[in-house]
């Protein structure tokens, strides 16, 4: 499945940015794979399934941290499994070996990226990612869980990492540091699962572009391409998966708008 960007170019000069970022047509996720995994949800709508896990994003989000699993592995050397320190009561469920798709400028890789995971997290958000083989915590002799390797491919692995933990932890502030680099500070405000219809309505968009334009180093605007190429790479990922959160979004548009201001100031000269 493919998406394109919308194009709608910029000011800037002999380059060709959409003004912003596409969305594909809006699917819900698949309640045969929510209860594959957790058929104690088989009735309770999808809102409330995905407000239970963003009320759980914290620990869950301990828990793959605390994985210790390696950060890539080659593809001849990934193991069935891999044993895992529990060290709460929801381990997680899988290791996603993570792989680029192949495209006409990059083979696919040989090298897959490690994110441990939990299940019902993927099942609740994304709509066009395959079923996954349920999983249920095995634990050997010394304590340690038994986790599979699920292999995963993206358009690209190396943006996965962002994504599932905002799908993880709900956080949009981390969201957005993970997209911008700005003081945290100026993120503060970023407040996914809010009554208000904006997210980000506290949160500066020229604020943050002035600093992006004044801190870029080097040639800055080929530093602030390199932020756009980051930010499309998720982009991709979110689409390719059928992620629809509102306010990963909201955080994707608003993070596109504040990197094209910045690259305006710097080609108009204002910095």
């Amino acid at each position: 499945m493919q998406f394109q960007h919308q194009h709608t170019p910029t000011a800037l000069p002999n380059l060709q940015l959409p003004r912003a970022l596409a969305r594909p047509s809006f699917a819900e996720v698949s309640r045969d794979a929510i209860t594959a995994v957790e058929p104690s949800l088989a009735q309770v709508p999808f809102e409330y399934v995905r407000k239970g896990l963003h009320a759980r994003g914290d620990e869950m989000m301990s828990s793959v941290s605390n994985a210790h699993v390696p950060h890539s592995l080659p593809k001849s050397r990934l193991p069935p499994s891999f044993d895992v320190a529990p060290a709460h009561a929801a381990p997680p469920t899988h290791i996603l070996a993570v792989f680029s798709s192949a495209s006409s400028k990059h083979p696919a890789s040989d090298n897959a990226i490690l994110i441990p995971t939990h299940h019902i997290v993927l099942a609740a958000n994304c709509a066009h990612l395959p079923r996954f083989p349920p999983s249920r915590a095995q634990h050997r002799a010394n304590g340690m869980a038994v986790v599979p390797v699920i292999p995963l491919t993206v358009p690209t692995a190396e943006a996965f990492a962002p994504l599932h933990n905002f799908l993880v932890s709900h956080r949009l502030d981390r969201f957005m540091a993970a997209l911008l680099p700005v003081p945290p500070e100026l993120l503060s405000g970023a407040r996914a699962g809010s009554s208000s219809s904006n997210p980000l309505a506290h949160v500066s968009a020229p604020q943050l572009a002035t600093y992006l334009a004044a801190s870029a180093a080097g040639d800055k605007l080929s530093a602030l391409m390199g932020l756009t190429r980051s930010v499309s790479a998720v982009w991709r990922n979110a689409c390719a998966l059928g992620v629809f959160d509102r306010d990963l979004w909201a955080g994707l548009d608003f993070a596109w708008e504040v990197i094209l201001g910045a690259m305006n100031m710097v080609a108009s000269g204002s910095v």
